[in-house]
């Protein structure tokens, strides 16, 4: 077997790096999770686990907060007593920091059953991550991916009943405290929530039109940047398609939405907002001139992980035989593993084809490690190759 040249071991592991730096626009952070004893999350002496995953671009940084109750007690649900599924990040009032989000279907709230896998997916030209929930009537699935220099980020969620059962109902909730805390600070607001064609402010209550409601945007008018005063308001982007009605409840602390989804749908996909630092005009300008290319892009959307999108698997296949035949002994030597990833790369792409989020992120994960081993191939190929 060759021993590989100083200069050539050198590019072996330095290139993919270089190739990484000039890609690289948006990075996705997993902080792998913790768990400590419960405070105020639920009964003192049970074990709270909390996960927090983040996606960063130029622009802006968006964090995801999990917390759930691991105690047994609780029999496959995971309490947390202000919700399960938060934003911390750009700021922790507009999507609540604390949980945000909740999906009821049949009556149980999707985000406190048992996460069966929460992982990044991509980084580089964009950056993802994805969790899985285990409900009683639905596998259900969420993919958040942020774009390079986009100011939000978009999301897909996915459902499907499991053998036996109905889905009656979907639904989807957001809370948030636009722009600032005020109960909780002693001051008093007044907050609104705009769409295209109407404004409520509190107390009062927005009724989604679907077919005319293509966005929402929350804001305060005291709590305003331009006034010296809060952080910004936020806002969403709906897949009307989805949608078969809904409410925004405004109070004089927090605004609630409530999403009522076609089941038969499937699907639903969001943009969020944090628009942290905005003033109200300027949020409120660019969802007039740019919230429907934004709905057009989320709703044109792969969002599945770039690896995956690009897999040509007959070329791989190809590829590595003839790197094979020109490696040689070296060749001969590397075969065994060349053989077992693309035999894996095939099983999970197969997997992933049938609609299997679990298989398509470990394939993303299975081609990433595998691409020194496939440098190193070409490299022997290099070297044993006749010269002319």
């Amino acid at each position: 077997m060759h021993a590989l040249p100083k200069p050539l071991l050198m590019l072996l592991v330095l290139l993919p790096v270089s190739v990484w730096a000039q890609t690289e626009q948006v990075g996705a952070f997993d902080d792998g999770g913790r768990t400590g004893s419960a405070i105020w999350e639920c009964t003192p002496g049970h074990k709270v686990l909390t996960r927090q995953v983040s996606l960063q671009n130029a622009l802006v940084q968006y964090a995801f907060k999990y917390t759930g109750c691991q105690d047994p007690s609780h029999q496959g649900e995971h309490p947390a007593s202000e919700g399960n599924f938060g934003m911390p990040s750009p700021s922790a009032c507009n999507w609540y920091h604390s949980g945000f989000l909740t999906i009821d279907i049949n009556g149980k709230d999707v985000v406190r059953q048992n996460v069966t896998e929460m992982r990044v997916t991509e980084s580089g030209d964009r950056g993802g991550f994805q969790v899985l929930w285990a409900h009683p009537d639905a596998n259900v699935s969420l993919r958040t991916v942020l774009l390079p220099g986009a100011n939000h980020v978009l999301c897909l969620l996915k459902w499907e009943p499991r053998q036996g059962a109905t889905l009656k109902n979907v639904t989807v909730k957001l809370r948030c405290y636009p722009s600032f805390f005020t109960s909780a600070r002693q001051r008093r607001g007044e907050r609104h929530v705009k769409s295209p064609r109407t404004d409520a402010k509190e107390p009062g209550t927005l009724q989604i039109a679907p077919a005319e409601d293509p966005w929402l945007l929350y804001y305060d008018t005291v709590f305003d940047v331009a006034k010296g005063e809060g952080e910004g308001p936020c806002a969403v982007v709906l897949d009307q398609s989805a949608l078969q009605g809904g409410k925004v409840s405004v109070g004089d602390y927090a605004v609630m939405t409530s999403l009522d989804i076609k089941p038969q749908a499937g699907s639903l996909r969001l943009a969020l907002y944090d628009l942290a630092g905005s003033t109200n005009a300027d949020a409120e300008a660019y969802l007039q001139t740019k919230g429907l290319r934004d709905q057009t892009e989320l709703l044109g959307l792969d969002f599945r992980p770039k690896a995956v999108r690009e897999l040509n698997l007959a070329a791989m296949k190809a590829e590595a035989t003839q790197l094979l035949a020109e490696a040689a002994e070296d060749g001969v030597a590397l075969k065994p593993k060349v053989d077992a990833v693309l035999k894996q790369v095939a099983e999970l792409a197969a997997k992933g084809q049938g609609g299997d989020w679990r298989a398509e992120a470990e394939l993303a994960a299975t081609l990433r490690s595998s691409e020194d081993l496939f440098w190193k191939l070409k490299i022997y190929a290099l070297l044993n190759r006749p010269t002319p």
